[in-house]
């Protein structure tokens, strides 16, 4: 090979067809959308159950953007809730000690439950706040 044509040459596919798993979770997450806007019903995607490459990942990145909201949730462990430039889409990922992904979902909701106070938690504060009051008299 002493010339510049003998170099064997792959042109590799870029946007959507170098990612067509993420183009496939698009038009699903389409589906979880339009399912939360006329029904009401919430969905998720497990994106680690799926064969995502880099390329799809980074093409859903792109597509999906970052929204307004971030949350840090420090609950079995750390978790980021971000919100997607897509409202009604998060993307929510879970961590162990190590920092390490355990657990990622692209949530379609109007608000994650992760983020959301248990409705046994807000009874207790309730009573907290009562005692504090209480207290203050």
């Amino acid at each position: 090979m002493n010339h510049l044509e003998d170099i064997p040459v792959t042109v590799l596919a870029t946007g959507a067809e170098a990612a067509p798993h993420g183009r496939a979770l698009l038009v699903e997450l389409e589906a979880l959308l339009r399912d939360l806007v006329e029904q009401g019903r919430e969905g998720s995607i497990d994106l680690r159950s799926l064969p995502l490459s880099p390329g799809d990942r980074a093409f859903l990145e792109r597509q999906l953007g970052q929204g307004e909201v971030v949350a840090e949730v420090s609950a079995l462990g750390p978790s980021r809730v971000q919100e997607t430039a897509i409202h009604g889409v998060w993307w929510v990922r879970h961590y162990n000690s190590n920092d390490e992904v355990m657990a990622e979902f692209l949530e379609v909701t109007h608000c994650p439950d992760i983020v959301r106070a248990h409705p046994a938690d807000v009874r207790d504060s309730l009573e907290d706040l009562r005692a504090r009051l209480v207290e203050l008299e």
